[in-house]
């Protein structure tokens, strides 16, 4: 079984604006809701293509954490979430301006968390699962915890014999980079990177440095092109010829299709070629993946635009 944790969920709320102008009234001519925060994507995503059994978790709060319980519901993703009293889960804003399809995004800070509900829900996350289950541990850190919460929640899952994935951002996985050699990690590159890399060199030699036992290692310098370190070996996977609308989503999407094929046993190129064709689908449209009964057919079609290289 496959298990998203995330510590800082949100609303989603996509906003599309006929012109987005700065100190301007405007009105949005379409508007879209659904459950976020990294980990919830992932397992939306898994759980979309029948990458399964998954179970989102994770901390709520408050009647927009019922109203997202509700969203994952409606797509058939089993939840475990705990929820905090007197808080509320955030709401991220996303708005696409129609006059050249950009997207601006406005992230809150949501509720604070006490280590207290860390331990909650490490206790749920232990009582539902079993040795040889995968943990993915995702997102941005909310507010009341340390940066290295989820060096701690891996040492508690992996003493039970889980095995952990971390996918964040640098100031959240660089403790875990330095504290363990066997806790899987994808980096996310939204926000400040916090690593020295300015060319696919500098990206191969991270990898290097930092894949040891890790069933998986990822770096992204380029929108089209990922460092993959998988079985102690490493690859270099780029989109050939990209037409990319938003990022939004594909790390997410990124990390859903290395998870399955961690979870699967499936060969290291096969793994990186599904993951990277996932990301890809996404950031064409943001919305196909889960408006298209089927998108299966056209992921696999994608992975002819993967090129997937041994360094």
């Amino acid at each position: 079984m496959i298990i998203t944790v995330t510590l800082n969920p949100a609303i989603d709320m996509w906003l599309t604006v006929p012109a987005l102008e700065k100190g301007k009234f405007v009105r949005s001519e379409k508007e879209r809701l659904n459950a976020g925060g990294k980990g919830v994507i992932i397992a939306r995503i898994l759980q979309k293509l029948n990458m399964g059994p998954v179970v989102a978790s994770g901390i709520l709060a408050g009647r927009t954490g019922l109203t997202l319980e509700d969203y994952l519901s409606r797509e058939k993703v089993p939840a475990n979430f705990v929820f905090l009293p007197g808080f509320d889960t955030r709401l991220n804003i996303e708005i696409v301006d129609n006059t050249d399809n950009s997207v601006t995004q406005i992230n809150t800070s949501g509720p604070s968390v006490s280590e207290e509900h860390v331990q909650q829900l490490v206790n749920n996350i232990l009582r539902i699962s079993h040795a040889d289950d995968l943990a993915v541990l995702a997102g941005h850190v909310p507010v009341g915890l340390s940066e290295d919460v989820y060096v701690q929640i891996s040492d508690t899952l992996m003493k039970k014999g889980l095995r952990v994935l971390v996918n964040a951002g640098a100031q959240f996985v660089k403790p875990v980079l330095e504290s363990s050699s066997d806790v899987g990690v994808v980096l996310d590159p939204k926000g400040p990177n916090g690593f020295q890399i300015t060319s696919l060199d500098d990206e191969v030699e991270l990898v290097k440095k930092y894949l040891q036992d890790r069933p998986v290692l990822s770096f992204s310098w380029s929108n089209t092109e990922n460092v993959i370190g998988l079985n102690g070996k490493i690859y270099h996977a780029k989109i050939v010829n990209p037409n990319i609308r938003t990022l939004w989503g594909a790390n997410s999407a990124l990390t859903a299709g290395l998870v399955h094929g961690i979870h699967e046993g499936l060969a290291p190129e096969e793994t990186i070629s599904l993951a990277m064709a996932m990301a890809y689908y996404v950031a064409r449209d943001p919305w196909a993946l889960f408006d298209n009964p089927n998108p299966s057919d056209d992921i696999a079609k994608l992975r002819e635009s993967i090129e997937v290289r041994l360094v």
